[in-house]
């Protein structure tokens, strides 16, 4: 008889141990699927990338005589605001680490609220550079990045509102927070390739 309840907690301890397992195990295969997502879209970039600066060193000018290059205003404000969306959502990655999740409501509510404004602002700016893409190639090549660019932004703003919209639901927690991670890690990203972005096109002559 006193076999059984030894027996009884042997066998819950092994419950237990294999399911905080199957879960580290779910949250890496999670990562590593979040990762090479990123991997196969930084190759995507670079190919644009690469055609942009073929395009540019072929070209006899750059940009084109009496093509403008587009003001510098706009993406300056964008750059400021990516950059403080980056903040926030890790302050939400990290709000969930602790299991505040009344942070990471507040967090990824303004971190999805920037994007939403980053995209109002580059909607802005195509309806500047729209005139220079029918002009020349590099009208066209501008375009071409930054439409890359904001559809990728577009992406990572849904996928912040589906984690508010689990996270209304007490879906997450301190060990339930994959797709909190997933969004940070693709926000970073996508803060990055912005970076080179305006690099390319409005810093470097």
């Amino acid at each position: 008889m006193s076999r059984m309840p030894l027996q009884k907690s042997s066998t819950n301890f092994y419950t237990s141990m294999t399911t905080l397992a199957n879960a580290h195990t779910r949250r890496s295969t999670g990562l590593i699927g979040v990762v090479l997502m990123v991997v196969s879209e930084s190759i995507f970039f670079l190919g644009a990338f690469w055609a942009y600066f073929y395009t540019r060193v072929t070209a006899l000018a750059w940009p084109p005589p009496g093509v403008e290059q587009p003001q510098f205003n706009l993406a300056l404000a964008n750059t400021a605001i990516a950059l403080m969306s980056a903040v926030a959502i890790y302050i939400a990655e990290r709000a969930i680490a602790r299991d505040n999740k009344r942070l990471l409501l507040q967090s990824m509510g303004m971190a999805a609220a920037l994007g939403t404004i980053f995209m109002a602002i580059q909607s802005i700016e195509f309806a500047e550079i729209g005139r220079i893409a029918q002009a020349s190639n590099y009208g066209s090549m501008f375009v071409v990045l930054l439409v890359f660019h904001v559809s990728r932004v577009f992406i990572g703003v849904a996928l912040m509102a589906v984690v508010l919209i689990r996270a209304l639901l007490g879906q997450f927690s301190q060990r339930r927070r994959l797709l909190v991670q997933a969004a940070a890690i693709y926000w970073y990203f996508i803060t990055v390739i912005w970076l080179i972005v305006v690099f390319v096109l409005f810093v470097l002559k």
